[in-house]
């Protein structure tokens, strides 16, 4: 046969053949749509607590498609995506370190996160043991038990270089530190030495400075003391201040170098101011045009910049003092916070105002954003109150 015709059959039949191959469903070649990777462009924060929701933002997010966002191998929650962004709940046990993000199979790390160990403690007087308190879900994990602490007590501290929890117990009687072990629960009773008590035994508003020295007021004395939490022994400084008898609380305003408690005083609230170098003391009134709603205010606590917040409760607001002035600046507003309240602190990471409401009934805590005073109440659940609902001294530690 010609070799030019066999070479032209030899064509058609190998086109026949490609054809065929093209037009048969069984052999025709698949083509797998390969989900992309988005495109990152920041991350919301890189800090955050246990519950707190990031931000991821970038490009070529699929709201259709399945993404698991990782924190430091730990699984986190997706809370929501967009064309441009994802967001995702920190995990519980999660702890500092990347977070990735898959899709498909694919994998990518879109930054780094550190996880705050903030904690809220409170202790549970009726279950007589020390409690740290989710503040996102309110439960309690108990440490220790079979804890006399007592019930007129006047404020706790974090110790940070012991890692205690240390309040103090009026008594009526004997004075005393209740030292609390945060990883045990182990306690210890120091008492208030009787050479010190000879002018009476009552004293108001223990707090903390940031090098772990412990103040207290002891108003029978009209003095602000220093405390040895090994021996009880005070060190006073300052003498004849009319601290009075119906504070809120007091703090350590690092950046002048004193300890400032609120004066309620049932006609004119103000500041007293204390010099821990001297004693000396400066009282700065709240100025009446902040008074007309009326004059009760609680829980008076500081940020770690040396920023205060009081809670008015006649005016159903959170408010910021000028210490110099006495001015208060309004933080949202018509805020049911009780009038039983148990301390509170700053929770910086999450910038709130955390209060403990005892209420007599349903205990909670108030949550209340610094920056729009919006408001946020959790509810302690009855699981944990069948002993009963008595709580005492709220602090975190951070």
């Amino acid at each position: 046969m010609n070799p030019h015709i066999m070479k032209k059959i030899y064509l058609i039949t190998l086109l026949s053949v490609l054809i065929y191959s093209c037009s048969s469903d069984d052999s025709a070649p698949s083509i797998e749509t390969v989900t992309q990777l988005p495109t990152i462009e920041s991350i919301s924060t890189t800090s955050a607590t246990a519950g707190d929701i990031i931000t991821i933002t970038g490009e070529n997010f699929d709201p259709n498609e399945t993404y698991v966002v990782k924190f430091n191998e730990v699984q986190g929650t997706v809370t929501e995506v967009t064309l441009t962004s994802l967001k995702a709940q920190v995990p519980e046990n999660a702890t500092s370190g990347d977070i990735t993000l898959t899709v498909n199979g694919n994998t990518t790390v879109v930054g780094a996160l550190e996880i705050s160990t903030t904690e809220v403690f409170v202790f549970h007087s009726d279950a007589k043991k020390l409690a740290k308190i989710d503040i996102v879900t309110a439960n309690l994990t108990y440490i220790g038990e079979n804890i006399e602490y007592g019930v007129n007590t006047r404020g706790a501290v974090i110790h940070s270089k012991n890692n205690e929890y240390i309040g103090f117990e009026n008594e009526f009687t004997q004075p005393h530190l209740v030292r609390i072990n945060l990883e045990n629960g182990s306690s210890t009773n120091v008492n208030i030495p009787s050479s010190f008590l000879t002018v009476g035994k009552d004293f108001r508003d223990m707090v903390i400075d940031e090098n772990d020295n412990i103040y207290i007021f002891h108003s029978s004395a009209k003095k602000l003391a220093k405390i040895d939490i090994a021996t009880g022994n005070l060190t006073y400084i300052g003498e004849n201040i009319e601290y009075g008898l119906n504070t809120r609380g007091a703090f350590i305003h690092k950046q002048n170098n004193e300890y400032i408690g609120f004066e309620n005083d049932f006609t004119q609230p103000y500041l007293v101011r204390i010099n821990l170098e001297t004693g000396n003391v400066t009282n700065v009134t709240i100025p009446i045009s902040f008074l007309t709603a009326g004059i009760d205010f609680s829980d008076i606590t500081v940020d770690e910049n040396d920023n205060i917040y009081i809670f008015h409760d006649s005016a159903k607001k959170l408010a910021k003092i000028d210490i110099a002035t006495g001015n208060l600046t309004y933080l949202g507003e018509n805020i049911e916070y009780g009038q039983n309240s148990l301390g509170a602190v700053i929770h910086s990471q999450k910038n709130e105002y955390v209060g403990f409401e005892d209420n007599f009934g349903d205990p909670y805590l108030t949550r209340v954003n610094l920056d729009n005073g919006a408001t946020t109440n959790v509810t302690i659940p009855t699981s944990f109150l069948t002993v009963g609902k008595d709580f005492d001294d709220i602090v975190i530690k951070q």
